[in-house]
């Protein structure tokens, strides 16, 4: 899955600027940890050499902080944590929330309404808990499973990792479907690579795992979640058999409202259908002030976010908490929400596997978060620093 490349203290990406880097922040998903979701040994040893040199390093994801378990174990030397997109920002060593802020409850539960209707996966993001829902399993229709398989063969066709494999049951009649031959997604047989399998003991063929869950939730499992993140997604979710009833007992709104959406169609149904209410400056099409953001994600979700409140917000905080310029600033990531943070350092980097509006955004590039993309932008930033000091 990684490369295996030696790597050692040198600018791969072509670090230039007459600031040296004090302060990197990094993605996780799709960035820090490889497709296996494993944190490479590279990219351990790269941070602790950035901060052994002085620079800061924290992390800044979609992820709740309850999802951060796999990250700190492998990198207990790490202490700030931007979760949920910079709306929930953790001091790990003081078990303390730095910054906090949620949707409006009502105006949560007006979009969850919303999204249920659809026959999605919903969740919502309350500080360190993932709340989740299945819709009705008459919701998998057998043309939603047919578009699923038949952009099984698309991605395999190209060569990309089966994004889409297992999502159809193995019970499933896939002639029924229209699906003969070589439209078959390839079954996996080994358990995923890496470090998710150990540290969640959730792997596909792990029995024990699946004993407390229904077949109907199985069979959901299978058609909403991708294969290198289910078992993540089934360890850290509360699953509800009602969330609006759930979200209505709490006290406050969610930071982050999320959906699995299955299959390309209904993607593109919901940001069609949603288009007025989340695209404009400050209002919405029916001139109401618009209250969420949409991102897209390659895990197949959405997420439903504040729209002042991102990444890029978070390591802003940071960096000026710390006296540190935006040119002082090294953020890496691969997806839309991290654009904001690419866009607010001087030396934004891109990782190889991202979309070219991503790499657009950014200033520089590194390779893939399977080939040492983010350990050759730490030494890229050491590198630089060293320069800086040998010309002073």
């Amino acid at each position: 899955m990684s490369s295996t490349e030696t790597l050692e203290i040198k600018n791969y990406i072509g670090l230039t600027s007459d600031k040296p880097i004090r302060f990197i922040a990094s993605d996780v998903d799709g960035t820090l940890v490889n497709d296996a979701k494993a944190i490479p040994d590279e990219a351990v040893e790269a941070i602790r050499a950035a901060r052994e040199s002085g620079i800061r390093v924290a992390i800044a994801s979609g992820r709740a902080w309850n999802e951060m378990n796999d990250v700190i174990e492998k990198l207990p030397c790490l202490r700030y944590f931007m979760c949920t997109n910079g709306a929930y920002v953790m001091d790990k060593d003081e078990n303390r929330s730095l910054f906090h802020v949620n949707f409006d409850k009502e105006q949560a539960l007006y979009l969850l309404r919303k999204l249920l209707t659809y026959g999605v996966y919903v969740e919502a993001y309350v500080k360190d808990q993932i709340f989740g829902m299945y819709p009705p399993s008459r919701c998998i229709t057998p043309e939603r499973l047919s578009s699923c398989a038949s952009e099984c063969k698309s991605l395999n066709t190209k060569g990309s990792v089966g994004l889409m494999d297992n999502h159809l049951p193995s019970s499933m009649n896939y002639a029924q479907l229209g699906v003969t031959g070589e439209d078959l997604p390839s079954v996996k047989k080994e358990h995923l690579p890496g470090e998710t399998h150990e540290y969640y003991a959730l792997a596909e063929s792990d029995e024990a795992a699946k004993a407390s869950m229904s077949e109907c939730e199985v069979e959901q499992s299978n058609f909403f979640f991708r294969p290198n993140i289910r078992p993540f997604i089934l360890a850290t979710r509360t699953m509800v058999c009602d969330l609006i009833a759930h979200m209505e007992a709490l006290d406050e709104g969610p930071e982050k409202i999320q959906i699995f959406y299955g299959d390309e169609p209904m993607r593109q149904r919901i940001l069609q259908d949603l288009r007025d209410e989340y695209q404009g400056l400050s209002h919405d099409g029916t001139g109401r002030e618009r209250f969420y953001d949409v991102l897209l994600s390659s895990e197949g979700n959405l997420e439903f976010v504040l729209p002042h409140t991102t990444k890029g917000t978070a390591v802003e905080a940071l960096a000026k908490h710390w006296g540190f310029s935006p040119d002082e600033v090294m953020t890496l990531g691969d997806s839309e929400n991290d654009l904001s943070m690419l866009r607010f350092a001087g030396a934004g980097v891109a990782m190889g596997n991202a979309k070219p509006n991503i790499k657009e955004a950014a200033r520089y590039e590194t390779t893939d978060n399977n080939h040492q993309g983010v350990a050759k932008a730490i030494y890229s930033a050491i590198e630089h620093n060293n320069e800086l000091n040998r010309k002073s």
